[in-house]
């Protein structure tokens, strides 16, 4: 066996011994802080959901606490309360949906007022024995089936008191054990299933029939008796967890949450194997290490071998230590040398190639020398006065001073006066085959020519105005070129009153200059982009338009004085 083999044999069996009592006690410990910290945040939840149904209860609590001191109700004459029953069904149904079910007014009689003309009998209900005799302002009936519909329901009864303070009957509002259902549907804690029941063990939500019978029996005989705390969790069996929440507005009541032990504990047990993978990922590193540490005995064969791969792979920066006076240290300065004469010979290919290219564009530029442009332009110009062409004289003229401009003997930043005369003698030009729809107007302020700015910026977005704005207007239309300083910022404005633009369509070229679509209009777009380019945001294009009012594009740009100018 090779040393290298043998020191790493060793580390490994050393590592493995560290790392496997690590990895058991640290996750152990892990996993019971993470499920301790799992229970304590799952009661806090608990408390949370049951005040929040206490919350809903209480609020019918309050509404019938109102309806029993209305005038009508205490004063229980028959005719009157029929009336006022019917009304106040109708209005509470209006007015908070299927919050209830039905209302009720009962004398004590055993007859309970439902409408003008509906009354059912309750005498042998419960709830109606329990307020003859009880103390307590209100009480909630144990689930029983409507008398009007047959729905399961449970009936919160109030007290209605005379002046004198006697019992004179109580109000009856039925809620529907659906609706309750829905209440707890929405307070799911870790995918458990929640219902509302009693001491007894009775329910006050529908669905637990999905659950076993056993299952049931277990969650009845674990409810809290007499707990010190408002909220407990307990144990149902070796799957199973509850969570039981006292419903303040409703004593004896209890919010209960049955979950899967596998769900409740599901990021404990996450979190042990996350550490378990980190150890496994360590106990690899450890590993590598150790064979990395027995390998370098033979690491300068290994360096060697790399650096060769470099080179054949195209990277010729490769250089190796040349240590000692063995085979292995002529071999590196053999292979340095070699390297070198290849960087050598790369560069002085790419030289070559590069002054090739430059020869090459140099002939074409000169076979296009903008100086012949500019002459035969002047010579075109002369030829039209002596022909008294005053027209077509002009006309050459703005031709002449738009190339010049575009051309800025290879600048690409020019100042501000220098882009308006480009822009203006493109709208001479453009007028000269428009006058009778195009009229335009340049208001910039003397002061702000010699601000520097990417060139050819007015024009494409006046192009855009003429064959957009203004041609399909079919009338005459009007450009105006303008300039204005936002604080450290220079605002160019070219606005139009020509056919404008909708909402969807300025947000379409909006959203194209921030790159989330393909672009509307290349000429903005492209606008947009270079100064995007050469300054960054916020800098660029803002589109502002109204159907038949016109458009308004913005440049912003930050100021630059013309000792700043650059050449690209």
């Amino acid at each position: 066996m090779k040393l290298k083999w043998k020191f790493t044999l060793l580390f490994t069996l050393i590592l493995t011994g560290t790392f496997v009592l690590s990895a058991v006690f640290t996750s152990y410990r892990s996993y019971e802080s993470s499920r301790k910290t799992t229970d304590e945040l799952s009661l806090q939840l608990m408390a949370s959901k049951a005040s929040e149904v206490s919350g809903w209860l209480s609020q019918r609590i309050r509404e019938l606490h109102t309806i029993s001191r209305t005038p009508t109700v205490t004063a229980m004459e028959e005719t009157a309360l029929k009336e006022y029953v019917t009304k106040l069904s109708s209005d509470m149904d209006a007015y908070y949906g299927n919050e209830y079910g039905t209302f009720g007014i009962n004398d004590f009689s055993g007859l309970e007022y439902i409408t003008e003309n509906q009354t059912i009998d309750v005498r042998d209900r419960s709830y109606f024995k329990e307020m003859l005799i009880t103390d307590k302002p209100y009480l909630f009936s144990a689930p029983v089936s409507s008398k009007t519909d047959g729905t399961p329901i449970t009936v919160l009864c109030y007290g209605i008191t005379g002046e004198d303070g006697s019992k004179k009957g109580f109000v009856a509002a039925s809620i529907s054990l659906k609706k309750l259902t829905e209440i707890t549907g929405n307070l799911s804690i870790y995918e458990g299933k929640t219902m509302i029941m009693d001491r007894r063990g009775m329910m006050y939500t529908m669905g637990a029939e999905s659950y076993p019978k056993e299952i049931l029996t277990k969650i009845r005989e674990s409810i809290p008796s007499d707990s010190p705390s408002s909220v407990i969790q307990k144990a149902i069996d070796e799957d199973h967890h509850a969570f039981y929440a006292e419903i303040p507005s409703s004593p004896g009541w209890y919010l209960c949450t049955l979950v899967e032990n596998e769900k409740l504990y599901q990021e404990a047990s996450a979190l042990s194997l996350s550490l378990s993978k980190v150890f496994v990922t360590m106990f690899g590193a450890g590993i590598l290490g150790a064979f990395f540490i027995s390998s370098q005995i033979t690491r300068r064969i290994t360096n060697l071998s790399v650096a060769m791969d470099h080179v054949q792979e195209g990277d010729f920066s490769s250089q190796l230590p040349v240590q000692g006076n063995d085979e292995i240290a002529d071999l590196s300065f053999h292979f340095n040398s070699m390297v070198k004469d290849l960087r050598r010979l790369m560069k002085e290919v790419v030289e070559t190639q590069k002054e090739k290219r430059q020869r090459e564009l140099e002939i074409l530029q000169a076979q296009i020398n903008p100086h012949f442009i500019y002459n035969t332009l002047d010579t075109l110009q002369w030829k039209a006065l002596e022909y008294d062409a005053s027209d077509l004289s002009k006309l050459i003229l703005s031709l002449s001073s738009f190339f010049r401009v575009s051309l800025s003997k290879g600048k690409e930043m020019i100042p501000l006066c220098e882009e308006i005369k480009h822009v203006r003698s493109y709208l001479d030009i453009q007028k000269a085959r428009y006058e009778e729809i195009l009229a335009y107007e340049i208001q910039v302020d003397e002061s702000l020519h010699e601000i520097s700015l990417p060139k050819i910026l007015l024009q494409p977005l006046v192009e855009n105005a003429i064959y957009h704005g203004i041609k399909p207007k079919l009338s005459q239309g009007k450009i105006t070129i303008l300039t204005q300083l936002d604080g450290e910022d220079l605002l160019l404005k070219v606005r139009d009153n020509g056919v404008g633009m909708t909402e969807d369509k300025v947000s379409q070229l909006e959203e194209a200059f921030e790159g989330n679509r393909e672009p509307v209009s290349y000429g903005l777009h492209n606008v947009h982009q270079r100064i995007r380019l050469t300054y960054g945001s916020p800098y660029g294009l803002h589109v502002e338009s109204s159907l038949q009012e016109g458009t308004t594009v913005t440049i912003r740009l930050p100021l630059a004085k013309k000792e700043e100018i650059y050449d690209v």
